[in-house]
């Protein structure tokens, strides 16, 4: 399976405090339309090589939606014209702030396949909405009307929400006035990423995220039947008390061959972040398959690190088969080297020895190394 990363648009209509997108709206740019048939031509001619594969395609951003209904209507007639034989292993996906949804992608996100929507949201004013001063009270009217219009449809949604210094102030709090939302899925609580020294007002160590973790679980934990899709917890019964190995990209040690990010102008790299920071870069669909774009060399390394942290830096973790040493992004964030583990390592053990364990009672038991 490959995973395309679409980055149909750099631009938002959001200035969210945390994200670096934002500084991208100047000359952001969006995908042209020869671009993107482009791209299906190039999915098309992979699956038919390869029967057994499907494409799972995410529109990412900025903003996808911003694009307007029109282009998606252009790229479900894309579809139909360059993959008629294949457009049943093409699956599609949104991560989307949802203020631009309306009644006229409803009919478009079912041409799509998409049952779901992905989102995102922050209960604290003033970290989330358009303008300098970041107006949350307009961003919220937009995003609860679209809410509405999406629920009325039957769609699912869920949603991440960044854990931030505010965060740690009342964690059950947060938790609360998410799930209140009546999500049809679940909330994903991911630590800040900050870059920089502009923003460090809002950073969390993960020390601190495990704590603010470990403020929500006893309760979720009594209460998971009500709350069935809360992560990390969710992922962490299934790994752990389950017995079932399901991971993320961050997690799993095995993004090397798998995904491609697409921006705009048809530039291909290994994920959103490593486009930003000008890492392992692909090429271009103008000029390579996805097939060359998924068997390029420079992708090796990804691996080589997978086997070099499991017999050095990780070696005795008993946590390896649920961390593989976390995203090669953020360990190159802090050390400029991939061949380093990640710092968010540290939470998710920590997180797991100080309340997972002795709160269900189960006790993470790794494989045997092979």
């Amino acid at each position: 399976m490959a995973t395309v990363i679409l980055k149909a648009t750099e631009k938002c209509n959001s200035n969210c405090y945390y994200c670096d997108v934002v500084r991208k709206q100047e000359t952001g740019t969006s995908m042209p339309l020869d671009i993107l048939e482009l791209a299906f031509i190039r999915f098309d001619s992979y699956l038919k090589s390869y029967p057994e594969e499907r494409i799972d395609i995410l529109w990412h951003g900025g903003e996808p939606l911003l694009l307007g209904a029109e282009y998606y209507r252009s790229a479900i007639e894309l579809q139909e014209q360059h993959c008629p034989e294949t457009k049943s292993r093409i699956k599609h996906s949104v991560q989307t702030n949802l203020t631009c949804f309306t009644e006229d992608f409803v009919d478009i996100f079912r041409k799509l396949g998409i049952t779901a929507v992905g989102t995102s949201f922050d209960p604290e004013p003033n970290m989330r909405g358009p303008g300098r001063k970041i107006d949350s009270q307009k961003y919220n009217k937009r995003f609860i009307n679209a809410l509405s219009i999406l629920e009325g449809h039957g769609f699912g949604w869920g949603m991440i929400y960044v854990v931030t210094k505010k965060s740690l102030l009342r964690p059950l709090d947060v938790f609360f006035f998410l799930t209140n939302l009546k999500l049809t899925g679940g909330v994903n609580f991911n630590p800040v990423l900050i870059y920089d020294e502009e923003r460090k007002d809002v950073a969390i160590t993960p020390a601190e995220y495990v704590e603010f973790l470990g403020a929500i679980f006893p309760y979720w934990w009594k209460n998971r039947h009500r709350y069935p899709d809360i992560e990390p917890f969710k992922s962490l019964v299934k790994n752990i008390i389950d017995g079932h190995r399901s991971l993320g990209c961050v997690d799993s040690g095995s993004c090397t061959y798998h995904h491609i990010n697409l921006a705009p102008d048809g530039e291909t790299s290994q994920c959103g972040r490593s486009a930003d920071w000008g890492l392992l870069p692909y090429g271009n669909i103008k000029d390579r398959s996805i097939e060359e774009i998924l068997g390029d060399g420079q992708r090796r390394q990804l691996a080589d690190r997978v086997e070099y942290l499991r017999d050095n830096d990780c070696d005795g973790c008993r946590f390896w088969d649920l961390c593989h040493g976390g995203c090669p992004l953020d360990a190159y964030s802090k050390h400029s080297d991939f061949m380093y583990k990640s710092e968010w390592c540290g939470a998710k053990k920590g997180f797991i020895e100080k309340y997972f364990e002795p709160i269900t009672g189960a006790k993470f038991k790794p494989r045997e190394k092979s």
